[in-house]
């Protein structure tokens, strides 16, 4: 039986990779001081069921618009692996290799519109003197509601 040299050198090259990774973790350990001073504490709470009735319209616009954005970046993300994936599998055909990068191009211009919307939210935040990641509005009771209305 004639043995491959590059098959042996592609199975000793991924076995002594596979040993390094699984190696590595037993070295690191980094845990830290375990007296209780440096402790992560992460609570688990069920989610509650609809929106709480005293939950200003504020929070609920800024978690709204923080939700937006982060679907929106795994949106770029997932255009940016698929453009890549269909890159690599091109093949070397002139128009995989077209589409795939122009795939790519489309999910970085999205990637630069996202941070370009959020820089001018923040800005205008800041000119107009609101914390759109923290919104307050004003309450309605009855001190701002005209006389003749009650």
């Amino acid at each position: 039986m004639k043995v491959n040299p590059a098959l042996l050198l592609k199975a000793s090259t991924i076995l002594s990779t596979v040993a390094g990774f699984l190696a590595k973790p037993v070295l690191a350990l980094a845990q830290g001081n375990t007296n209780g001073q440096d402790r992560i504490v992460i609570e688990w709470r069920p989610p509650s069921q609809g929106i709480n009735p005293t939950t200003s319209v504020g929070v609920i616009v800024s978690n709204a618009v923080t939700v937006v954005f982060v679907i929106a970046v795994l949106a770029v993300l997932f255009m940016l692996i698929t453009g890549a994936f269909a890159w690599i599998t091109s093949g070397g055909d002139k128009e995989a290799v077209g589409k795939a990068r122009g795939r790519i191009l489309n999910a970085l211009i999205g990637l630069v519109i996202l941070g370009v919307a959020f820089v001018i939210v923040r800005v205008a935040g800041v000119i107009v003197g609101v914390d759109f990641t923290n919104l307050v509005l004003p309450a309605l009771d009855n001190r701002n509601i005209p006389s003749t209305a009650r």
